[in-house]
């Protein structure tokens, strides 16, 4: 299996451009903001939402600078909600550093999330006033404070079903991959149907990665994942490889289930329960065989798109987001 590394490395120049459009515009002249924004944007992590945006475009015929704006765009809206993520989450560790509010407190973590936001605006507005990408990103935007509120309102719901869990993180995660897969289409081909393939081809490898990344928060450590491990158990979350435990256990094992789910339950009890069940049922193969055949579907839709080393890492990409482990 290819690393991340390898499929891109046929990009990395472009993705180069992106860090460095990412540090000129989100720079401050007051060194405290300076600081505090650098502190998540240069965080690292897999820059997965640039990638497809430069691979989506130059997938479709597009080698503009175009892309390289955007695809930073892309990026400090996933940024920015991640930081006001880990207020709500009361998050202390992200892509392997202190969260923002760890270090400095919720109120600047909070206005530091909003003013990505604003430079985001501030970017867009150095295109042109029709420019598409205004409104796909302001309804992706939209979408994705839905599918937190929708979340956080569902927080502890024991009864949550599977469509309506896969609503929320279509909303929450797949909007804004989905979207990065549509602006990359959009600056290199004029035709609908081509560019409704990459949106497909987002949307289902934005459902694979979310419920990779739900499975990983049970299955591994803190360190490999940059992140606080069973942060979802902890605010009682259920997530998808809870709510297909739930629905395979018995009626004794489910009840129990329930109860350990509350934050009132001790952590590692509750983990031990949750252990012992996913042991049981197999439940990370089943969550990978359910992500891998959302990945395939990923694959699937772009068969029309004409063969390239851009739509070749793409595919890559797809099977990647599955076999990760971080």
């Amino acid at each position: 299996m290819s690393t991340l590394e390898d499929i891109v490395s046929i990009i990395s120049d472009d993705l180069i451009a992106v860090e460095s459009i990412l540090t000129e515009n989100t720079a401050s002249e007051y060194s405290f903001v300076d600081m505090a924004v650098q502190h998540v944007v240069e965080g690292g992590g897999k820059r997965l939402r640039p990638i497809l945006v430069i691979l989506s475009a130059k997938a479709s015929g597009y080698n503009g600078k175009d892309a390289h704006l955007l695809a930073a765009v892309v990026e400090l809206i996933h940024v920015a909600s991640l930081v006001h993520d880990d207020v709500l989450d009361e998050a202390t560790i992200r892509r392997g550093r202190e969260t923002l509010q760890t270090k400095w407190g919720n109120k600047v973590a909070v206005l530091v999330g909003d003013y990505l936001h604003a430079r985001v605006l501030s970017m867009l507005v150095s295109r042109h006033a029709e420019d598409p990408a205004m409104d796909i990103l302001a309804d992706t935007t939209q979408s994705m404070c839905e599918g937190e509120v929708i979340h956080a309102y569902k927080s502890g719901d024991f009864d949550i079903a599977e469509e309506e869990y896969l609503k929320i993180i279509s909303f929450k995660t797949g909007k804004l991959i989905a979207a990065s897969c549509t602006l990359g289409a959009q600056l290199g081909s004029l035709k609908k149907q081509s560019v409704d393939a990459f949106t497909s081809y987002g949307n289902h490898i934005g459902a694979a990665f979310q419920m990779v990344d739900d499975l990983l928060d049970f299955v591994e450590d803190t360190e490999k994942l940059g992140k606080n491990a069973f942060g979802d158990l902890r605010e009682g979350k259920l997530t998808f490889p809870i709510i297909y435990t739930r629905k395979v256990c018995n009626e004794e094992e489910k009840k129990n289930l329930e109860k350990v789910l509350d934050p009132k339950t001790d952590e590692s009890e509750a983990i031990d329960f949750v252990n012992t069940l996913f042991n049981k049922y197999d439940v990370q193969d089943h969550c990978l065989k359910i992500a891998q055949d959302y990945a395939n579907n990923a694959k699937a839709a772009l068969s029309s798109i004409p063969e390239s080393i851009e739509l070749k890492a793409l595919l890559q990409l797809a099977d990647y987001v599955v076999s990760r482990d971080s």
